[in-house]
C-alpha cells in the first residue's frame, strides 16, 4: 500500500468529520432547533483536534467555524444584498474558532492537564467559553452570535442560566461532550486504568443531569404589570415601506387602535425599534398620530425613533404619555459596526464604495439601559436594549442592578426577510429572561415578537411580516441572580483563564521543541 495513502485518507475523513460537526452545530439553532446536536458536534470537533498538531488543529478549527457560521448567519446576505460582507463576517468569526483549535493543541502540551481526564475536559470547556466571550467583545463591540448556550434555551440546561448564563451553560455542554469523547476514544489518552472510561461517562451524565434539580422562579415580587406588545408590520420590500412617508408609523397606530377596539386593556404599550418613521419631537405629523393613539389608549407608549443632528444619528426609544409629554429616553449604547456606523470611515471609504450605504454614522448612547415608567402614580423601571443589544448581557444586567423590574428589546427585523435572524435573536432574549430572572419581551416591528417569562415560558410568538399584538400580565421582580451580580466578572475570569491556558501551552510547546532540537545536535 502506498505510504501516503493512509495520511490522505485520514485527512479526507477528518474533513468529513468537521463538515458533519459544523452541520450539527448549525442544526442546533433556529430554525431547525435540534439543541441536542450540540453535544455530538463538539465531540466530533474535539476528536479531530485531539489527533493533530498545532498548525493543523488551527486550520481544523477555522474550517469548522466557517462551516458553521456561513449558514448560521445567512441572513446577512438578505440584509445587505451582497455576499462579500456575509462571507467576511463568517471568515472573521471562524478565525476565533481557529484560535480555539490552536489553544486545544497547545494545551495538550501541559502534562498535568493532559493526563487528567476531567481537568483536560474542563480546560477545553474553559477555552471554548473564553474564546466565545472574547469574540463577543472584540473587535469593536464584538459579535456574540452563535454562542453554544443560545441553542440550549429550550433544553433542560436552561435552569443553569441564573448561575452564570451563557458561560456556565457553554462550559457544561463542552466539558460533558469532551468527557464522552475521551471515554469512547479508541486511543487511550490518559491512563490504561479501565475504570476511567465508565467514570467519565457517569461524570458527563451527572453534569448534564444536575440542572434538573434547579428551578427557575417566576413569581411576582413587586406586583404585576399588564403590557401590550404591538407589531404593526413593515411590508416587503422594507425599503419601499420605509420610503413611504409615515407608513410604518400609521401601521403601528392602526394595529394599536384595532387592538383597543378588540378590548385590549393594558398599563403600557410597547412599539418596536424604528416604529416611528419620523421623530415626534420634531415632526408634527408623527406627533399628531402618536398623540391620537395615546389619547385613545390613555396609557404610556414606548416607541422607537431615530434622532438626527448635523452629521450624526442616534437610535432611541422614548416614552410618550397621553398628555403629549415625553418621559425617559434611551439611546442605543452599542451600534452595529458596518451596519449602523463605519469604523475608520476615512480609510475604508478608499477601499470600498459600499461604505456609502451607511451615509450617516450612528453614535452610541452613554446612559444605562433603564427607563422609568410613571403609571397612575406608580413607578415601574424597565431594563431595555435595542435590537442586537439582546446579545450583550451586560447591557441588561446593569439595568437590573439599577432596579429594572422587567426587560424589553425593541427591534426591527424587516431587513432580514424570512430568515432565522429574528428567531435566533429571540433565543438571546429567552436567555436574558432566565439568567436575570425578569420577564423579557422582544418587540419587533414586523416579527417575531414574544413575551418570555423569567422561567423561559413563552405564551405567544408572532409570525413574520404580519400585524399582530400580544397582551400579558407579567410579574415584576426585584431579586438579583448570580448572573446579574457577577456575570461581567465571570466573563473577565474565563477570558483571563483561557488566555493563561493558551500562553502556558505555548510556552510549554516552545520549550519542548527547543529541548528536542538541542538533544538532536
Amino acid at each position: 500500500m502506498n505510504a501516503s495513502y493512509l495520511p490522505k485518507r485520514r485527512r479526507f475523513l477528518d474533513y468529513l468529520q468537521l463538515a458533519l460537526a459544523a452541520a450539527m452545530m448549525w442544526a442546533a439553532f433556529p430554525d431547525q432547533g435540534y439543541w441536542f446536536l450540540v453535544f455530538p458536534s463538539i465531540i466530533l470537533l474535539v476528536s479531530a483536534l485531539d489527533r493533530v498538531k498545532v498548525g493543523r488543529a488551527t486550520w481544523y478549527g477555522f474550517v469548522f467555524g466557517l462551516g458553521f457560521f456561513l449558514p448560521h448567519i445567512w441572513w446577512a446576505t438578505v440584509s445587505v444584498g451582497t455576499y462579500l460582507p456575509w462571507f467576511a463576517l463568517a471568515f472573521v468569526q471562524a478565525l476565533f474558532l481557529a484560535l480555539f483549535g490552536m489553544g486545544v493543541a497547545l494545551m495538550r502540551q501541559i502534562d498535568w492537564i493532559r493526563r487528567s481526564l476531567f481537568l483536560y475536559s474542563f480546560a477545553v470547556g474553559i477555552l471554548w467559553v473564553g474564546v466565545e466571550q472574547f469574540r463577543g467583545s472584540w473587535p469593536f463591540t464584538g459579535f456574540p452570535w452563535g454562542f453554544v448556550a443560545y441553542s440550549q434555551v429550550d433544553s433542560p440546561l436552561r435552569t443553569l442560566a441564573p448561575w452564570g448564563s451563557e458561560i456556565t451553560i457553554g462550559l457544561v455542554v463542552v466539558t460533558a461532550s469532551v468527557l464522552v469523547r475521551r471515554a469512547f476514544s479508541f486511543v487511550p489518552a490518559h491512563s490504561a486504568f479501565w475504570l476511567r472510561r465508565p467514570l467519565a461517562v457517569a461524570l458527563a451524565g451527572l453534569i448534564v443531569a444536575a440542572p434538573f434539580g434547579l428551578q427557575l422562579d417566576a413569581k411576582e415580587e413587586a406586583g404585576q404589570l399588564r403590557v401590550g406588545v404591538i407589531q404593526g408590520n413593515v411590508e416587503l420590500p422594507a425599503n419601499t415601506t420605509y420610503g413611504t412617508y409615515m407608513k410604518v408609523t400609521q401601521n403601528h397606530a392602526d394595529t394599536t387602535l384595532e387592538a383597543l377596539e378588540a378590548g385590549m386593556d393594558v398599563d403600557v404599550i410597547l412599539w418596536g425599534e424604528n416604529s416611528m418613521d419620523q421623530d415626534p419631537r420634531t415632526n408634527r405629523d408623527a406627533a399628531r398620530i402618536l398623540r391620537g393613539v395615546a389619547n385613545e389608549a390613555q396609557v404610556p407608549i414606548v416607541v422607537g425613533v431615530v434622532r438626527y443632528e448635523d452629521d450624526a444619528r442616534w437610535n432611541e426609544a422614548l416614552v410618550w404619555y397621553p398628555d403629549g409629554s415625553i418621559g425617559d429616553v434611551y439611546t442605543k449604547q452599542l451600534p452595529v459596526p458596518f451596519g449602523e456606523f463605519i469604523p475608520y470611515r476615512e480609510y475604508l471609504s478608499i477601499l470600498s464604495k459600499d461604505t456609502a450605504k451607511v451615509a450617516v454614522d450612528m453614535l452610541p448612547g452613554d446612559k444605562p439601559g433603564l427607563m422609568r415608567l410613571e403609571l397612575d402614580g406608580q413607578r415601574v423601571d424597565m431594563g431595555i436594549g435595542i435590537c442586537f443589544e439582546a446579545a450583550y448581557e451586560h447591557v441588561f444586567s446593569e439595568a437590573v442592578r439599577l432596579g429594572g423590574q422587567f426587560l424589553a428589546v425593541p427591534t426591527n427585523n424587516s431587513s432580514f426577510g424570512f430568515t432565522p435572524e429574528a428567531t435566533q435573536q429571540l433565543q438571546m432574549v429567552k436567555l436574558r429572561a432566565m439568567s436575570l430572572s425578569r420577564t423579557a419581551m422582544q418587540v419587533s416591528t414586523n416579527g417575531v415578537s414574544a413575551i418570555v417569562w423569567p422561567n423561559g415560558n413563552v405564551r405567544k410568538v408572532t409570525d413574520l411580516y404580519t400585524s399582530d399584538w400580544i397582551v400579558e400580565d407579567i410579574p415584576l421582580r426585584t431579586s438579583l441572580t448570580f448572573s446579574a451580580r457577577w456575570g461581567e466578572w465571570l466573563s473577565y475570569a474565563v477570558m483571563g483563564l483561557s488566555g493563561l491556558l493558551f500562553v502556558s501551552g505555548l510556552v510549554r510547546t516552545v520549550a519542548t521543541r527547543r529541548r528536542v532540537q538541542y538533544a538532536s545536535r
